[in-house]
C-alpha cells in the first residue's frame, strides 16, 4: 500500500515536472513569439517612412522609394558582415564589441530585433537629404552608418559590458535609454543634420532676394497634390503602429510582463495624441489655420520623445514628454530654415532633437522603482545629459567626416543640381539624353516674378511648384528634355519645332486650368481676365516663352550626366523669350520653317524664305497646331544680329481660344528698339489690362525728358508689369469691372488710339518741369500717379496738362466737366 502510494507520488511529481517543463516552453515559444512580431512590426514601419517621405517631397518619387528599399537590403548586408559583431560581440569591452565577420548568435531572434532598429535609423537620413543626393552618396552612407556608427552606440548602451549600459554594474555612465531615443533616433537624426548641411538645400526652397529671404514653405504642399496629404497620413499611422512593436518589443518578453508592456502601450499613445494636440492648436495659433503636416509632425514628435522612458513614468508623465516634444520639434524647424539649412521630412528636429528631449526626459520623469536607475534622481539626470551629448557628437561627428570623404571621393560633389533628377536611373520619365543635331530649344520664365515673391512670398512659393509641376508634365507628353530650371527660369529641348509649339500652346492653356493660391489672383500680374464672350484668357502666373531651332553645340554635364547645350543657338533663344511678354510666345525664322507644312491654306502657300511671305500683323492659321501665327517685325537682337543687318524676323504664336489677348511692345534694349521695323501706322496688341498700357522706360537715359525714337501710345508697354500693379493698387474692383465693360466702347482705329507719355524721374522723384502730354480723345483728368522704379507714371484720360511735384499730381484740367468720370 505505502509502495503503491510512493509509486503515485513518484508519477505525479514527474507528471508536474513534466507539465512545468512544458509550460516553460510555451512561455518561451510565447516571449519568442511576441519578439518575433515586434520586430515584424518595427520592419513594416519602413513603407511608413516611405509614405511619408513620399508625401512630404516635390519630385522624384521613385528615387524616395527606391532607397527605401535599399535601405532594409543595404542594413542587412552591413549589419551581417560587421555591425552586429561590433554592437554585441562575445570578446568585447565597454568600448566595443570584438568579433569575427558574419558572425550569428545561435538565437537569431535578437540579432533580427537589432536588425529592425538599424534600419530604421538608416532610414532617418534618407528624408533629410532627399531630392538633390547623389545615389551612389546615399547608398555608401547606408553601409557605414549601418555597420560603424550606429554597433557602437548600440554597444556603449545596451550591451552588458558598455560603459552606458545600465545592466552593467560597473557603467561609469549609465543611460536610461529604453528603446532607442539616443540610440536609434539621436544617431539617425544628428547623421541627417550633418547630411542635409554639406549637401545643401533642394534648389528653389530658400531664394535670397533684395531685403528678403524666402524660406521654406509651410504651406508647400496644401494645394499641390491631394493623394500626397494621404500618403503622409497613411504613413504616419503605419510608423504609429510599427512604434508599439518598437517600444513594446523592447520590454524582451510577454510572460509575466503583461502590465510593462500595457503600461508601455499606453504612455506610447498618450505621449502621440498630446503631441498631435498641440501641434493642431499651436499651428492655429501661429498661422490661424490648421496644417496637416504639423499635425502628423507633432505625432511623431511624442512617439520619438516617449522612447526612452515608456516603461518608467505615469501617463501623465508622457503627456508632458508629448508635449514638450512638438514645441521642440516646432521650434528646431523654424530655427534650421532660419540658417537655411533644408530638412524636408524635419527629420534633425522629430528624431534628432526630440530623441535627444526623450533621453532627459526619461530622466526627469521617471520613477525609480520603475526605471531601476543605478543612480540618485539628479544625478541619473546628469548621466542622461551627458550621454546624449556623447551620442550627439559621436553621431554629427563622424556623419561630417564621412560626408566629406564622399564628396572628395565624387569630384568634389555630393548633390545634383536639378532636384528633379536626383534618380538617374528614371529613363522613361526624365531621361538622359538630349536631342541631337537639328534642335529647337525653348526658354521661359514668369512675368513680374519679382513682384509676385514681394507681395506674397508664401503664395508665390506655392505658385512656382505648381508652375514646375504644369511644365514638367507636358513635357513628357510632348517628347521634350528638360535642359536645366533656376528659380523660375526653365530651359528644354525637343527634336522639332513642332512639338516645342505643341508644348506650349498645352502649357498656355493648362496654366489657365491650375488652382493657384488665392492670394496670387489679387496681384494685377496674375489676376482673373476673361475675354468679351466670357471665356478666361488670363489666370494666375503669366509664363513667356520663346523658342528658337538650330543646330546647337552639345556635351555631357559631368555634375547631372546629363545633356548640356551651349553656343550662339542657345544665346538666340534665350534672346527671343527674353523679350516677350507674359504669355507670349515668340519664336524665330529658324523655327517657323520647320511649321510651314502645318500652314492650312495650300492655295496660297507660304514663302520659303523669312519672313515667309507673312505680312505685318495678319494670323496665319496652322490649323493642326490648333494656333495661329503672327509676324511681328525684325529686330537687331543685341549679341546676335551683325552689326550690318537689318535684324532677326521674329513671331508670336496665338494659340485658338486666346486670340483675345493683348500683349505690350517687346522689352528691347535702346538699339534693338531703333532697329524695329513694324509696319507704318499699326497698332502691337496691347497689355493685359482692359483697354489701358503704359510705355517702356528706357533704362539707358538719365534726362527728363520723354523718350526719344518711339512715341509711346496706348498699347505700349512698360518695362516691368509691375508698375500696373501699383497704379491700379487703389482701384475698387467695380471701376476695374466697368473699365473692362467700356472696352468695347472706347476701341478704336489705330490712327484714333490715344497715346500716353512716359517720363522719367531720378530715385528721389523731382519734380518734371514744364510737360505735358497730348491725348487725341478727351474723357477727363488725372486718375493716379506713381513711382517705379524711379520712373514716374501717369494714367490720364481727359486733354489736360499738369505739373508732377514727387508723387502728388495736380489736375490742371477741367475736373468739373460733367463729362468727366474717374475711370
Amino acid at each position: 500500500m505505502i509502495s503503491n502510494f510512493t509509486e503515485v507520488v513518484q508519477d505525479l511529481s514527474s507528471q508536474v515536472t513534466d507539465v512545468t517543463a512544458l509550460a516553460k516552453g510555451i512561455g518561451n515559444d510565447v516571449d519568442s513569439l511576441f519578439m518575433l512580431l515586434a520586430a515584424f512590426m518595427v520592419f513594416s514601419m519602413q513603407a511608413g517612412f516611405a509614405l511619408v517621405e513620399a508625401g512630404s517631397i516635390v519630385s522624384n518619387l521613385r528615387s524616395i522609394l527606391m532607397k527605401n528599399v535599399l535601405d532594409v537590403c543595404l542594413c542587412t548586408l552591413s549589419w551581417w558582415i560587421i555591425g552586429y559583431g561590433l554592437a554585441r560581440g562575445r570578446f568585447s569591452n565597454a568600448f566595443v564589441g570584438i568579433e569575427h565577420p558574419f558572425y550569428l548568435p545561435d538565437a537569431t531572434i535578437p540579432w533580427y530585433f537589432d536588425l529592425s532598429f538599424v534600419a530604421t535609423s538608416a532610414t532617418i537620413v534618407s528624408g533629410a537629404m532627399a531630392e538633390r543626393t547623389k545615389f551612389v552618396c546615399y547608398v555608401v552612407f547606408t553601409i557605414i552608418i549601418s555597420g560603424i556608427i550606429y554597433p557602437f552606440v548600440c554597444h556603449w548602451v545596451w550591451d552588458g559590458k558598455g560603459f552606458m549600459a545600465v545592466s552593467n554594474p560597473n557603467a561609469p555612465l549609465p543611460l536610461l535609454d529604453f528603446a532607442g531615443c539616443g540610440v536609434v533616433h539621436m544617431v539617425g537624426g544628428f547623421a541627417g543634420l550633418a547630411g542635409a548641411y554639406i549637401v545643401g538645400p533642394r534648389p528653389g526652397i530658400f531664394l535670397k532676394r533684395t531685403k528678403m529671404i524666402q524660406k521654406k514653405d509651410a504651406f508647400v504642399h496644401d494645394r499641390l497634390l491631394a493623394s500626397q496629404k494621404l500618403w503622409m497620413v497613411i504613413g504616419t499611422l503605419i510608423l504609429w503602429v510599427g512604434w508599439y512593436g518598437f517600444n513594446c518589443g523592447s520590454v524582451g518578453a510577454i510572460v509575466h510582463t503583461v502590465d510593462s508592456v500595457a503600461r508601455v502601450a499606453l504612455n506610447t499613445t498618450v505621449s502621440a495624441i498630446v503631441g498631435a494636440l498641440a501641434g493642431a492648436v499651436a499651428v492655429y495659433v501661429h498661422r490661424g489655420i490648421f496644417i496637416v503636416d504639423v499635425v502628423l509632425m507633432g505625432i511623431l514628435a511624442g512617439l520619438v520623445s516617449v522612447t526612452a522612458g515608456a516603461p518608467y513614468m505615469a501617463a501623465w508623465g508622457a503627456a508632458i514628454c508629448g508635449f514638450v516634444g512638438f514645441f521642440v520639434y516646432y521650434a528646431v524647424d523654424l530655427l534650421l530654415q532660419r540658417f537655411e539649412i533644408d530638412d524636408p521630412v524635419s527629420a534633425f528636429p522629430i528624431h534628432g532633437c526630440c530623441g535627444f528631449w526623450g533621453l532627459l526626459a526619461a530622466g526627469l520623469l521617471q520613477f525609480p522603482s520603475l526605471s531601476g536607475a543605478p543612480k540618485p534622481y539628479g544625478v541619473q539626470l546628469l548621466m542622461q545629459l551627458i550621454g546624449g551629448l556623447i551620442i550627439a557628437a559621436w553621431s554629427l561627428g563622424l556623419a561630417i567626416v564621412c560626408f566629406l570623404v564622399i564628396k572628395k571621393t565624387l569630384r568634389g560633389s555630393i548633390r545634383l543640381v536639378n532636384a528633379e533628377h536626383e534618380f538617374m536611373e528614371e529613363e522613361e520619365e526624365y531621361p538622359r539624353i538630349g536631342p541631337k543635331g537639328v534642335v529647337t530649344l525653348l526658354f521661359t520664365d514668369i512675368q513680374s516674378s519679382t513682384a509676385l515673391w514681394e507681395a506674397d512670398e508664401e503664395a508665390m512659393a506655392e505658385a512656382l511648384i505648381l508652375h514646375d509641376h504644369c511644365l514638367r508634365t507636358n513635357l513628357k507628353t510632348h517628347d521634350g528634355f528638360e535642359v536645366k530650371t533656376e528659380g523660375d527660369a526653365f530651359m528644354a529641348a525637343f527634336g522639332s519645332s513642332v512639338d516645342a509649339a505643341r508644348y506650349c500652346i498645352a502649357v498656355q492653356k493648362e496654366l489657365l486650368l491650375v488652382k493657384w493660391p488665392k492670394q496670387i489672383y489679387s496681384n494685377l500680374a496674375a489676376g482673373v481676365q476673361d475675354d468679351d464672350s466670357g471665356h478666361v484668357i488670363w489666370k494666375g502666373v503669366r509664363v513667356r516663352m520663346g523658342f528658337h531651332t538650330g543646330e546647337p553645340a552639345d556635351k555631357e554635364n559631368p555634375v547631372t550626366n546629363r545633356t548640356d547645350y551651349f553656343g550662339r543657338d542657345v544665346n538666340y533663344a534665350a534672346r527671343v523669350s527674353g523679350i516677350g511678354d507674359g504669355g507670349q510666345i515668340l519664336i524665330s525664322s529658324g523655327s517657323l520653317e520647320h511649321m510651314l507644312p502645318y500652314y492650312s491654306d495650300p492655295e496660297d502657300p507660304l514663302d520659303p524664305e523669312p519672313p515667309f511671305g507673312m505680312e505685318y500683323g495678319k494670323h496665319y492659321e496652322f490649323a493642326d497646331l490648333q494656333c495661329w501665327v503672327e509676324y511681328i517685325g525684325h529686330y537687331k537682337l543685341k549679341g546676335i544680329s551683325a552689326a550690318d543687318s537689318p535684324g532677326e524676323h521674329l513671331y508670336q504664336i496665338i494659340p485658338f481660344g486666346l486670340q483675345a489677348r493683348a500683349f505690350g511692345g517687346l522689352r528691347l534694349d535702346a538699339e534693338e528698339v531703333a532697329s524695329a521695323t513694324p509696319a507704318p501706322g499699326h497698332v502691337a496688341p496691347g497689355l493685359a489690362v482692359p483697354g489701358l498700357a503704359l510705355g517702356r522706360r528706357d533704362s539707358r537715359r538719365s534726362d527728363m525728358s520723354p523718350r526719344s525714337g518711339v512715341k509711346p501710345n496706348l498699347t505700349a508697354r512698360s518695362n516691368r508689369l509691375a508698375a500696373l500693379n501699383m497704379i491700379y493698387s487703389d482701384m475698387e474692383d467695380e471701376e476695374l469691372h466697368q473699365l473692362g465693360a467700356n472696352k468695347a466702347e472706347t476701341s478704336t482705329t489705330s490712327a484714333e488710339v490715344p497715346d500716353f507719355g512716359v517720363y522719367e524721374a531720378n530715385a528721389s522723384g523731382r519734380a518734371i518741369q514744364d510737360w505735358e502730354m497730348e491725348i487725341s480723345k478727351g474723357v477727363c483728368g488725372i486718375r493716379n500717379t506713381d513711382v517705379w522704379n524711379g520712373v514716374i507714371f501717369v494714367i490720364i484720360v481727359e486733354h489736360s496738362s499738369a505739373y508732377m511735384d514727387g508723387n502728388h499730381a495736380t489736375d490742371l484740367g477741367n475736373s468739373n466737366d460733367e463729362d468727366s468720370t474717374d475711370e
